[in-house]
């Protein structure tokens, strides 16, 4: 018995030796090797970015759509769940397109009309160029001769040559913008189908991590998918109502103290509230510098009006609203947002927060757990 139970421990010990030392010759493979390795995660990323941007879509559609069926239609103790899917998943798409639609409704006559009338203050908010150009006349007597010398023919001749270039790059943005708006539209369509059938997607992905993990493992993965989904649904959720809000209210503060382009930077004010701590900045220098044309006191004014609603919304709306959902200390907020903003752009700013909200959970997990077995106490971090 005792050797056969030895045959057996040898047997597990050299499989899990041969796994460790597969998994090391990957990994060091990896390592030397990063630039194929990187080539084959960007080429993998690439191959299946359609689905990953209908799992975001899906994603954002499933929040109103889950509402809908259940405070409306009350879907758990219905019969036909199949038929008020349907009606719930086009609802939300409807809802959602209309409200962009809205938006895009009242701001475009009002960028119409903000682009018009900074075109006509030009020509007076910029008579220092000529004093400038007077002043340097005066200093320089020579300036004037320097401008006529100018060899204009040369400069349109290097001009032409770069030319091939401007028209590379905007053809090259064109198929660019082509083949976003194709990846989105195929997005679109597998996010219909994910949200048509999501129960059914769900318990086979629960059968598959059954079949090939052990059921420990598979309960965890499962686990964090449910703490990550609650995550962003919370902050999804609670940061598009402070946002919607918050940009309401900032668009009534400057149509009361008649600052122009009040309707446009209430927009803008509610779309980059969505990018936590560094949305705040490019409000406040888009907004002053886009007053100031008009007028430079209303910059001022503009720029007190900013500060007050944004204290307000830090100290009172926004803790209100979204709470304690995500969960994640200030410092590391900032980091978590310009880290993602970095690497993912915009789309990165906005799923940086819950993304560390979820994993700083799972550290303080870890880290009590760990303080637990030595000490059998749990410390709050």
């Amino acid at each position: 018995g005792k050797e056969k139970g030895n045959k057996i421990m040898t047997k597990k010990l050299k499989k899990q030796l041969t796994e460790l030392i597969i998994f090391a010759g990957i990994v060091l493979w990896c390592v030397f090797n990063y630039n194929i390795f990187f080539d084959f995660i960007k080429f993998v990323l690439k191959l299946a970015m359609p689905i990953i941007v209908g799992i975001a879509i899906a994603f954002i559609i499933n929040v109103p759509m889950k509402q809908i069926e259940r405070k409306i239609f009350n879907i758990d103790k219905r019969k036909h769940k199949k038929f008020i899917r349907l009606i719930s998943l086009t609802l939300s798409i409807a809802l959602i397109f209309g409200i962009l639609g809205l938006i895009l409704f009242l701001i475009i006559p009002e960028v119409i009309e903000a682009v018009g009338q900074i075109s006509r203050n030009l020509p007076s908010n910029f008579n220092w160029v000529n004093d400038i150009s007077n002043k340097a006349q005066e200093l320089y007597p020579g300036f004037k001769d320097y401008i006529k010398n100018i060899d204009v023919k040369n400069i349109l001749s290097t001009s032409g040559i770069h030319m091939g270039n401007i028209v590379n790059v905007v053809v090259s943005f064109l198929s660019s913008t082509i083949s976003k708006i194709v990846m989105f539209f195929f997005g679109f369509i597998i996010a219909i189908y994910i949200l048509a059938d999501k129960e059914n997607l769900a318990r086979q992905t629960k059968k598959l991590l059954k079949a090939f993990m052990p059921d420990k493992v598979s309960n965890e993965v499962v686990r964090i998918v449910k703490l990550t989904n609650v995550t962003f649904t919370k902050f999804l959720t609670g940061q598009c109502l402070d946002s919607a809000l918050t940009g309401f209210e900032f668009f009534i503060i400057l149509s009361i103290i008649k600052v122009p382009y009040a309707l446009i930077l209430g927009v803008l004010f509610a779309v980059t509230a969505l990018i936590p701590y560094v949305g705040a900045f490019i409000t406040l220098v888009v907004g002053a510098l886009l007053v100031a044309v008009s007028n430079p006191i209303n910059a001022l004014w503009y720029t007190i009006a900013f500060f007050a609603l944004q204290q307000f919304d830090d100290n009172f709306t926004y803790p209100k609203i979204v709470g304690k959902s995500v969960g994640l200390p200030a410092l590391w907020a900032l980091v978590a947002v310009l880290i993602g903003g970095s690497i993912f752009g915009f789309v990165g700013m906005i799923i940086s927060i819950p993304i560390s909200s979820v994993l700083y959970t799972l550290l303080i997990e870890y880290v009590n757990y760990k303080i637990e077995k030595k000490t059998n106490k749990t410390i709050d971090i």
